[in-house]
């Protein structure tokens, strides 16, 4: 079993240095975007996530991403710290404020050689503590736009696999389209998966700003760019 974990995290590693090859970062520390909510073409709310720079965390040097969103059901923080070579996570801090209930503070914590996360969701009422295994090691949602943003090329015949404590699919490159935003209208680098969980797109210049966001997460929202700071 260890061995095969080992293994895996080798083949990992070797596929980002090799094919994936990160470069420079394109986004600087302060970077602010924010974005429109909608729900099957009904606006909700906002989403604002911002590139915070490098911060210690259990000692060891990360990226940390702050990620809000505002509807008319909730209120998500999250504050995300990413492992700084692979933007794999190794800590997430988040708070939901629901309109109606208690709030829930929820910690995850990742063991990336041994391919765990172990969570703990608290309320006003109860504790809850369990943990995830899998056989790779583990991404997160919105810290894998950040990763598309750092590959160097991109290539439609090198699918990307990714592992979500609760899903794996595959990030396909399809190629250039031109996308409306409410800031114009742009041409973007275009991702999807196989099977359908995500889909992307990065403005097709150096940058690469996320300019629309398909189902980020387990909420099934989209987020499409309105500001950029």
């Amino acid at each position: 079993m260890q061995k095969r974990k080992v293994f895996s995290l080798i083949i990992f590693f070797c596929l980002v240095i090799c094919i994936d090859k990160i470069f420079a970062l394109p986004f600087e520390e302060g970077e602010q975007l924010t974005y429109q909510v909608s729900f099957k073409q009904v606006k909700l709310g906002k989403s604002i996530m911002t590139f915070r720079g490098e911060e210690d965390i259990n000692g060891e040097s990360a990226y940390r991403i702050s990620f809000f969103t505002k509807i008319p059901s909730l209120k998500d923080t999250e504050e995300l710290y990413a492992a700084k070579d692979t933007f794999l996570p190794i800590e997430v801090h988040r708070k939901v404020k629901k309109r109606i209930g208690f709030s829930d503070n929820i910690i995850e914590k990742y063991d990336q050689e041994n391919f765990r996360v172990d969570i703990t969701s608290k309320s006003r009422l109860r504790t809850k503590e369990f943990s995830i295994e899998k056989d790779s090691p583990i991404h997160n949602a919105i810290l894998l736009v950040y990763y598309c943003r750092t590959i160097e090329r991109f290539d439609k015949n090198k699918p990307i696999k990714i592992n979500l404590p609760t899903t794996e699919f595959d990030v396909l490159y399809k190629g250039i389209e031109t996308i409306d935003t409410p800031i114009g209208e742009f041409q973007a680098h275009s991702f999807t998966s196989n099977p359908p969980k995500f889909k992307l797109w990065l403005s097709a210049d150096d940058r690469r700003i996320p300019l629309k966001i398909k189902n980020p997460g387990t909420l099934g929202y989209t987020l499409v760019i309105k500001s950029i700071e």
